[in-house]
């Protein structure tokens, strides 16, 4: 009886953390599946538009804008989700974030800000945009913190508020200079009506999209503790379905009102860009459940392929890229925005081959990042000063209350 006994606790102990590790690797592949259209993306603003083909060029910068929502949701996710089936490290990892959302806010950003000087922007021009990475910054600060003093229902509300009351400050708050339009800018976002596409990228109403996906993530960490993965995986692509369905009515609903009402388009401009499928910068809310709904469908659809141990080359690929994403993000900026834009290539209908030999590119370079353990290099040294003082004050506290701290 012992020895059944024994061999069950044994077996539990080796599957354990395989099942937490391929549960973690899934995840990783979906957020590959997003730095794959952010290569899109990118792509497609250095090569189309320097060769002069900016309408094919916008399609592909369309089917890109799925990468945003789907990067930060996904950020979201796996903290919500490890705070479900890791909880007993939870506040190891806590600290690790707000290590790590200090590197991407000093560290990064000034990374990517040097790519003006190669690019022939200037450094400080550069330093004054916005990045995604800030986004992902700030959200890692402070969004661990509140998934375990806030019920999922309590951030949930809190999502919805912060971002209606940044589009309130975008439609009400109109600063004309000095630090005020600064914070406009960079917490609330500035709408481009002539340009939707570009701008910096806001940290308040991004935030509330991350904290959308810890409330997602919490939950799927809850099935996949009870071993329900594809309940799990159904749970999203219905969120994500129910998501792009709304979009969808609305991309709809907005065209009909256009033809019906041309005179109220031209007097509230402002109104009628926020609700545009293309409204990225700040996010509108259409934009959000459209491209986000397709960004949660794929999420899920990776997930499920993960389980069912489909295509294992392709989702070993991703994997590599979502566990160096930061790495990659940095890399890629540099190829598409400083490299491939200098070259000024002539437009040739070959284009995918040269889009998949960047990947190719990437591929590689993340996984000799990760085979070199790099993220371990993504630090300000918070973990290691943390664990400096830790360890200073145990000898310390041994000696006060009379244990012999030695080894013996």
């Amino acid at each position: 009886m012992n020895v059944v006994l024994a061999r069950r606790r044994s077996t539990a102990s080796h599957m354990t953390p395989k099942y937490v590790s391929s549960r973690v690797a899934s995840i990783d592949a979906a957020r590959g599946a997003a730095m794959v259209f952010v290569c899109l993306s990118h792509f497609s603003n250095a090569y189309f538009f320097g060769a002069g083909e900016g309408a094919e060029g916008m399609y592909l910068v369309v089917i890109g804008m799925i990468a945003s929502p789907t990067f930060v949701t996904v950020s979201g996710l796996v903290a919500g989700f490890l705070a479900t089936t890791r909880s007993e490290s939870f506040d190891q990892l806590r600290l690790k974030l707000i290590d790590r959302g200090l590197f991407l806010l000093i560290v990064g950003h000034a990374i990517l800000a040097f790519s003006g000087v190669l690019a022939g922007r200037g450094f400080v021009y550069a330093l004054k945009i916005g990045y995604i990475t800030d986004v992902v910054g700030f959200a890692v600060i402070v969004g661990p913190s509140l998934i375990t003093s806030l019920k999922p229902r309590m951030r949930l509300v809190l999502a919805f508020c912060v971002y209606g009351l940044s589009w309130l400050a975008v439609f009400l708050w109109h600063p004309t200079g000095g630090a005020a339009l600064a914070i406009k800018q960079y917490a609330i976002g500035i709408p481009n009506l002539t340009e939707p596409t570009r701008g910096d990228f806001p940290v308040v109403p991004w935030f509330a999209v991350y904290l959308l996906g810890t409330v997602l993530g919490q939950h799927i960490g809850a099935l996949y503790a009870v071993r329900r993965e594809k309940t799990a995986h159904i749970f999203l692509a219905q969120i994500g379905a129910a998501s792009l369905a709304i979009g969808i009515g609305a991309k709809i609903a907005l065209h009909v009102f256009r033809d019906y009402a041309p005179v109220f388009d031209r007097i509230h401009p402002l109104l009628m860009f926020s609700i545009s499928s293309y409204q990225k910068f700040p996010p509108g809310p259409v934009y959000l459940v459209y491209f986000g709904g397709l960004g949660m469908l794929l999420v899920a659809g990776i997930l499920e392929c993960g389980r069912r141990q489909m295509v294992p080359m392709l989702f070993n690929l991703l994997r590599q890229l979502g566990l160096a994403s930061l790495f990659v993000y940095i890399a890629q900026f540099y190829v598409y925005v400083v490299v491939l834009r200098s070259l000024h290539l002539p437009f040739s209908h070959f284009w995918p081959l040269l889009f998949l030999g960047s990947l190719v590119i990437l591929v590689a370079a993340a996984k000799v990042w990760n085979s070199r353990a790099g993220n371990r290099y993504l630090t300000v040294g918070v973990v290691a000063a943390s664990n400096w003082i830790r360890k200073r004050k145990t000898p310390a506290l041994s000696a006060a209350i009379g244990l012999d701290a030695s080894p013996s």
